[in-house]
């Protein structure tokens, strides 16, 4: 029987999708933890790097997370804003971190 992770939990992040980064948004809006609070940064650093892989994959042949012929430059912004909603998390803005998710997800929707 499937058991959704506790808020207080990390959730594994294994693909770079709009509904991934949507998924953080709404854990990082519920969280009230400091704990919590870690949990959702380490989940915007696994993004980060599936941003990062996906480019460098990127330059070398297709990715397949992003087949849909997203551009170099798609992903770029992409990190920044993922970047930027870490930092955000991390000075206690959990309104602008959403709002950078967002942003985000729209750039792959």
């Amino acid at each position: 029987m499937f058991r959704a992770p506790a808020m207080r939990d990390a959730i594994a992040i294994e693909t770079l999708t709009s509904t991934t980064i949507r998924q953080i948004a709404e854990r990082l809006a519920s969280a009230r933890t400091f704990e919590e609070f870690v949990y959702r940064e380490s989940e915007m650093d696994a993004l980060f790097t599936l941003a990062d892989i996906a480019i460098t994959t990127r330059r070398e042949s297709e990715h397949p997370l992003l087949a849909r012929g997203i551009s170099l430059d798609t992903l770029g912004r992409l990190r920044q804003l993922v970047f930027e909603a870490h930092d955000a998390t991390h000075d206690n803005d959990v309104i602008a971190a959403c709002a950078l998710l967002e942003r985000a997800a729209q750039l792959i929707d």
